[in-house]
């Protein structure tokens, strides 16, 4: 069977001269219902709409999940996009964004309306928890391994 999909955007914020990174402190009913935990670590992310594009939809969800909205000059550059699974057409798109302090400004995360939104939070990690940080899902653990990557963790 072909499971189609709409991709799914996902980021890593980086605040550069805080030093720290954003991550999803997320009630999700899908990953309760297997492992029985109300909480889960994730990526801030989500679907793209019908006639938007990835970008567009990196723009929404960073506003509607971490409160963070972009000057619209900023550039974004998108990561290699990756096959959810060899039954899915759909992709994650991913997305480091290195942020300086004149890159965005932040307003009250309004969510998307639904209820595991609402029990949902963005919070603010000091790069120096990145090797604490117990990934609940495969893509935010990749994420969190391509942050290594662009800060030069490894070398």
């Amino acid at each position: 069977h072909i499971i189609k999909e709409r991709d799914t955007v996902v980021c890593i914020p980086y605040l550069i001269e805080t030093n720290q990174f954003i991550l999803r402190y997320e009630y999700i009913p899908t990953f309760k219902y297997s492992d029985g935990q109300e909480y889960h670590v994730t990526v801030v992310g989500g679907g793209v709409e019908v006639g938007e594009t990835a970008d567009k939809a990196l723009i929404r969800e960073l506003e509607e999940e971490a409160g963070i909205v972009l000057r619209e000059d900023y550039e974004l550059e998108e990561l290699k996009p990756l096959f959810v699974s060899k039954g899915h057409t759909n992709k994650y798109r991913p997305y480091i964004l290195p942020l300086n302090e004149r890159d965005y400004h932040e307003v009250i995360a309004k969510g998307d309306g639904s209820k595991a939104e609402k029990m949902s939070k963005s919070v603010k990690v000091d790069i120096k928890y990145l090797d604490s940080v117990n990934a609940s899902d495969l893509i935010t653990d990749y994420m969190i391994l391509k942050l290594k990557e662009y800060i030069g963790y490894y070398q």
